[in-house]
Parts: structure tokens; sequence; C-alpha cells
């Protein structure tokens, strides 16, 4: 696109729209990220207009947090997904963590009904191997939930703290909602005064 055309596109965009673009210089090529300086600074940007974007971007950090790390599956969902592995019957509520974007609870529900599918399996093997009784096959597929409820903590949980710690680079999870913006934020304000400056004059 030409200078004319980024121009009129980004005479449309909101304030927040025109700083994300800013703040996240490095997806765009250099003209855009120069139009959208000079939009913002044809606008007169207010401090409470940087504030309330800075904040906005806090809030998006925390969400993502909670769902990858503090919204995990229930007891009871855990035990649906262990006992009901079958995708048929379980379908649709992976369907709806997918499009509430609960990342956390979608991979425990593809652990546990794993982990389901792999021991109903194996009990039956031993039920076939051994010729116990249907009462104690169903107690060791019912124990199996034990192990696979202990490992949950690794194979879900750290692996999304630690995936998160890849998003925000080496910084800690905890730094994440101070760090997350404010840099890059702060940076561009600067450049966005200067901008500012070099307008009026």
């Amino acid at each position: 696109m030409t200078r004319e055309e980024l121009q009129e596109t980004y005479a449309k965009l909101s304030m927040q729209e025109l700083l994300e673009i800013i703040d996240k210089k490095f997806d765009y090529t250099e003209l855009a990220v120069s139009v959208a300086f000079h939009e913002i600074a044809r606008r007169n940007i207010t401090e409470k207009e940087i504030m309330d974007y800075k904040l906005g971007q806090i809030e998006k950090v925390v969400g993502l947090i909670k769902q990858n790390i503090f919204n995990d599956l229930n007891l009871f969902q855990k035990n649906f997904f262990f006992f009901i592995w079958v995708p048929l019957f379980n379908l649709p509520m992976r369907q709806n963590f997918l499009e509430d974007g609960d990342i956390l609870k979608l991979k425990q529900a593809n652990y546990y009904s794993l982990f389901g599918f792999v021991s109903f399996i194996l009990a039956g093997m031993i039920s076939g191997i051994y010729d116990v009784s249907i009462l104690t096959t169903i107690a060791i597929l019912v124990l199996s939930f034990l192990p696979a409820y202990a490992c949950d903590e690794f194979f879900n949980r750290q692996r999304q703290i630690k995936s998160l710690q890849l998003i925000f680079g080496r910084n800690k999870l905890q730094e994440a909602q101070e760090e997350h913006g404010l840099i890059s934020i702060d940076g561009s304000n600067e450049s966005v005064a200067q901008s500012s400056e070099r307008t009026s004059e």
C-alpha cells in the first residue's frame, strides 16, 4: 500500500488500534509504523489514552495467564473425560473450551481422555489374562485415575507455565503483567511525544 492509502486507512482506526501498531511495530513495515506515528501525533494523544491502552494490555495478559494456568478442569470434569473418553460424547465440551480460549482445560481434556483410553485397554487386558471379576476390573480402572490426577500438574499446568515464559522471554511469569506492553509503549510514547513536538513546530 502507498503512504496515501495507509493514511486513509489509519485515519479510520481508533487510538487503541494505532497504539497497538506502535506497540507491535516489528510486525509492521517501517512505512506503516511511520504513518501510525504521524496519525497519533495529528490527534494529539493524551496521557489518559496511553494509560488506558497499557491497562488494556495488562488485562489481556492477566486473562491469558488465567486461561493457561489457573482455569483448569474441576474434579467432575476430570473424571468425565477420564471415564467418558469416547470423542463422540465429549467433543461438544472440548469445542466450548476451544471457542472460549481455555487452552489449559483443552489440554487437560485431551490428557484425561488419552489416559482413560489407555487405562481401559490395560484393565481389559489384565481382566483377560488373569481372569479377574468385573468388579476387580472396574476397581483397576477407577484406581488408574489416581496416577493420572497426580501427573496432571506436571503434564499440563507446568508445561503451560513454561510456554508462557517463552512467550514473555526470560522474565519470570509473575513479572509479565508489569513488563508486557509497558516497556515498548513507554518507548513508543517518547517517540510519539517527539513526533507531536515536531508536528506542533
